[in-house]
């Protein structure tokens, strides 16, 4: 009985519980509801269940986040299930809500949630959709940015078994997210799910959009694609989703904000590219893009769509497929790109291929790139090929790039250099951890088939031809951009030919070679060059050779100015008499010196030897490089010269055979200065008693040359005027002359001009007045004999017995020619009357030769003449020709009868093989023969 009564205690006690629980069951089910959203993180989550039965339940206003903005909110969810399915699987039959609003939340960092649900990722659990069904409908959107916001809907329909379909909408006026500027947005997507597991997509956008360095008006961006299969990933099946998606954009119209758009292209290049500042443009493309389990391939999906930007002045840059190679491909970890690309401007027209790919920390790209021309302010093409071949494993990157390109002009600076085709290959060896490029000519030498430059502001040109730039002993150049960004450049430049103008000054031959070191720091705007020159071959103004440099120097250019010290330890320096001839004027000499850059100011100094070690003299100038003007003086110390020591040929060797044999001093200075339109040359010389074999094979000695010269240029040599020379002496063998002055001028003809010189002659003079001499040695020198005494003649020839007076006067034409002297058309008459006598011992002998002998010897006893005349014809150096011709009266004895002042005609010729034999006493001999020949004539 008790336990009757206790069972009928218990069963009375459920039912009583039993009838509470139903008749509270929504309440409690709401509140579960609630627990369960709590539980799973939502903030002041709200639910109440309508309708609650063992296969559905009916929520109404359900929602979650801040009171002030829920993070959604539905009017309506509806849920069907199985208890059983609920119980085992997790699982239910379907949901369907709305109308309802959904709430999205953009941060200052561009991140996006729901507020009032928590943030954070899903930390796992099983990837399997818990429902078969879902339906939404007239759910709207609303996003909050920190700037603007957005609104649209969104509605779906799934079923596991027949597919369905989802849309959404949003617009938006404007719209801040992740420092990106939407504005007048329409977007809009529409996936569907097939029944057979297939997906298609369709998505679109419209607005504006900009960010701090470009705005972007009218963008248009449409996506379509299909893909399988979506049961997969509602199953949570592995299988990856692969399908494939066109996608075409357009962007009509793009403000550049920021000229620097990447981190490594400046405004200046862009501008160079384009050819024009690109501050507008315009972007376009189209894309196949397919995706399966093996990667990601993208194609450019029409050749009459490529990718493109083009500008409103006309500029476009294009990319398109490189054959049937995808443009881009992901798969197995290994990325890939090949494309062809086309830039037209009026900067550049180029086209050219790139192959890339990339595997972890390892890619590698080829790209050969040619420029039918590039136009800039600063720097223009012509045809150009480069041909790159990069790749890289982790932080070292090794490029060899060859080049070849025809530079029409490029200005650095003040300098301006045009006309230089340019070839070579080269090797760039990068190092990112060290933040360090090494660049090296892989031929040794990078090739440069001429060029031109000019300095503005110096009135300087130069031209080169055949230059090489090569690798020193390490790389030509390095690159650091760690901390203070630095570049090294290293190596050697040679040319074989050029040609450098610096106002009239013209030098061309073969440049020295350079041997460089240079760093360029671009923060800090400074730039050093440190190195050497070393041999060469240059001709000044077609006269003046310098060769066989050695020398140093140091540069210095940053803000304040330019800073430079240079050294020559050894140069060679000659000079012909013009361009031409190849007849040295100043023989080799040696000069060594040293110059200082300060600012715009040059200051040098140098002294100059002989090769075989003899000082000649020691100058200094300066230089201003503003003006391009300058100056030296070259002071000449006390040469002295001597017959084993130095001679004047040995320092201009177009006297070698002209002066020989020298002795004397010489001092002096000259003085060059330059500007930018004339060039300068003068001089000072002082002759102290310079005596010397010559001037050429005619005479034999010069002694005692002495005076001052003033020379107004040296290329060619020329006075401001006639000048005045003293001469102690000149032997020319048959022509003695003694102390005189010679006036002459030299008027920059290579010639020399004499207006006077007069030298004692016997008594009388010999004077030269208006003759003209070439350097060469050609020459007329008009000779004109005065008062000559004809005893002081015959003193001179010292015949024994031959004696007489009178005064001789006449001309003697001396003509050089070929390095030797003579006498041409010379004629001596007598000045009045005269007498001579020859008592010697062939008028002795005559007397056995004949009656007709003995007379005429008779009569040269005391021959008192009334006219003499004398011609003379041949070399001073070799045969001369005597034309006597006496007139007069004279007394003679016939049969032992003396017969007075008997009228007498003489005429006697004389040709002497050399001068010499004048000077011996068997002149007496030659005179007999040639009046007994002449006598036998008349016979």
């Amino acid at each position: 009985m008790r336990i009757a009564r206790f069972l009928a205690i218990v069963l009375t006690l459920l039912v009583i519980l039993t009838a509470l629980v139903w008749f509270f069951r929504l309440p409690l089910a709401g509140w579960a509801a609630r627990a369960a959203m709590a539980s799973a993180g939502l903030e002041a989550p709200q639910a109440r269940v309508t309708a609650l039965t063992f296969d559905g339940v009916r929520l109404v206003n359900v929602a979650a986040g801040p009171k002030a903005a829920r993070g959604f909110s539905f009017d309506v969810v509806e849920v069907d299930y199985d208890w059983r399915r609920l119980w085992n699987e997790r699982a239910v039959d379907a949901v369907r809500a709305g109308p309802g609003a959904l709430r999205l939340q953009i941060d200052e960092a561009g991140r996006v949630s729901v507020p009032g649900l928590p943030s954070g990722q899903n930390s796992g659990g099983d990837r399997q959709l818990p429902v078969d069904r879902v339906s939404l409908r007239d759910v709207s959107i609303l996003v909050d940015a920190p700037q603007g916001g957005a609104s649209g809907r969104v509605s779906a329909e799934y079923d596991i078994q027949t597919g369905g379909d989802a849309s959404i909408d949003l617009s938006s006026d404007e719209i801040v997210w992740s420092n990106f500027l939407f504005q007048n947005v329409k977007s809009a997507a529409q996936v569907n799910l097939s029944a057979d597991g297939g997906v298609s997509l369709s998505v679109t956008y419209e607005g504006d959009a900009e960010t701090d360095m470009l705005a972007a008006r009218g963008v248009l961006f449409t996506a379509t694609g299909e893909a399988g299969s979506w049961r997969d990933i509602v199953t949570g099946n592995d299988t990856p989703l692969s399908g494939a998606v066109r996608v075409e954009f357009s962007m009509p119209e793009i403000d550049l904000r920021d000229p620097d758009i990447l981190s490594l292209t400046s405004a200046a290049q862009v501008q160079t590219i384009f050819g024009e500042k690109l501050q507008n443009a315009a972007l376009s493309g189209l894309f196949d893009i397919a995706f399966d389990a093996d990667g990601v391939k993208i194609l450019l999906a029409d050749e009459a769509k490529p990718l493109s930007l083009t500008t409103p002045e006309g500029a476009s840059l294009t990319f398109q497929s490189q054959g049937a190679a995808p443009f881009y491909t992901h798969a197995d970890g290994r990325e890939t790109a090949s494309f062809q690309f086309a830039l037209i401007s009026d900067g550049a027209d180029a086209k050219g291929a790139a192959d890339l790919e990339r595997e972890g920390a390892s890619w590698r790209i080829a790209a050969p790139l040619e420029i039918d021309a590039f136009v800039s302010d600063s720097l223009s093409l012509d045809g150009s090929r480069i041909d790159i071949d990069a790749q890289s494993n982790g932080s070292e990157i090794i490029a060899d790039i060859g080049l070849k390109s025809g530079l029409r002009k490029a200005t650095i600076g003040r300098l301006t250099i045009n006309d230089a085709p340019f070839n070579g290959a080269f090797r760039v060896t990068a190092d990112l951890n060290a933040q360090r490029a090494r660049i090296v000519s892989k031929s040794d030498c990078f090739n440069i088939e001429r060029g031109r430059g000019r300095l503005e502001g110096q009135d300087l040109d130069i031209r080169l031809s055949e230059i090489t730039l090569c690798n020193a002993e390490g790389p030509l150049a390095v690159y650091t951009w760690t901390g203070e960004a630095a570049c090294t450049v290293s190596g050697e430049i040679a040319a074989r030919d050029g040609s450098v103008r610096f106002g009239k000054t013209v030098a061309k031959g073969r440049p020295p070679a350079v041997r460089f070191d240079a760093a360029y720091h671009p923060a800090r705007k400074h730039t050093t060059i440190k190195g050497g020159v070393v041999n060469g071959g240059m001709t000044i103004n077609d006269a003046i050779e310098m060769s066989g440099v050695i020398g140093e120097f140091d540069f210095e250019l940053d803000a304040q100015g330019m800073r430079a010290d240079a050294a020559v330890n050894r140069l060679r320096i000659a000079q012909h008499q013009g361009p031409e001839s190849r007849l040295l004027m100043i023989a080799p000499v040696m000069a060594s010196g040293e110059a200082k850059l300060e600012g715009a100011e040059a200051r040098f100094s140098y002294a100059l030897t002989t090769p075989e070690g003899y000082r000649l003299g020691a100058g200094e100038g300066v230089h201003h490089m503003n003006t391009a003007s300058g100056e030296t003086v070259l002071a000449l110390e006390n040469l002295t010269f001597s017959p084993v020591g130095l001679q004047p040929n040995r320092i201009s060797p177009a006297l070698k055979g002209i002066v020989n044999a020298a002795d004397g001093k010489l001092d002096g200075a000259v003085r060059l200065s330059w500007a930018p339109s004339e060039f300068v040359s003068t001089a000072e010389l002082s002759l102290d008693n310079i005596s010397f074999a010559g001037p050429t094979q005619a005479v034999t000695r010069t002694h005692g040359v002495s005076g001052t010269v003033q020379l107004t240029d040296l290329f060619p040599v020329t006075t401001n005027g006639f000048q005045t020379i003293n001469v102690a002496s000149v032997d020319m063998d048959a022509l003695q002359l003694g102390a005189g002055d010679i006036t002459f001028e030299l008027p920059g003809d290579e010639t020399l001009g004499i207006s006077n010189a007069a030298f004692p002659w016997f008594g009388g003079q010999l004077v030269v007045a208006d003759a003209t001499a070439g350097f060469s040695g050609e020459a007329l020198i008009p000779l004109k004999a005065r008062d000559v005494d004809l005893e002081q003649v015959f003193e001179f020839f010292d015949v024994e017995g031959l004696s007489g007076e009178g005064i001789l006067s006449g001309d003697l034409p001396l003509i050089f020619e070929g390095g030797r002297a003579r006498i041409e058309n010379g004629l001596i008459q007598s000045q009045g009357p005269g007498v001579i006598r020859y008592v010697g011992q062939a008028a002795e002998q005559a007397s056995a030769a004949g009656e007709n002998a003995k007379v005429a010897f008779d009569f040269l006893r005391d021959l008192r003449f009334s006219e003499m005349e004398v011609s003379i014809n041949g070399a001073l150096d070799g045969e001369i020709r005597f034309g006597m011709r006496f007139e007069g009266v004279g007394d003679v004895t016939v049969r032992n009868r003396n017969v007075k002042d008997v009228p007498v005609l003489y005429r006697i010729n004389l040709s002497v093989e050399n001068i010499d034999l004048i000077r011996q006493a068997n002149i007496s001999e030659v005179i007999k023969s040639r009046i007994q020949m002449e006598l036998s004539d008349e016979e």
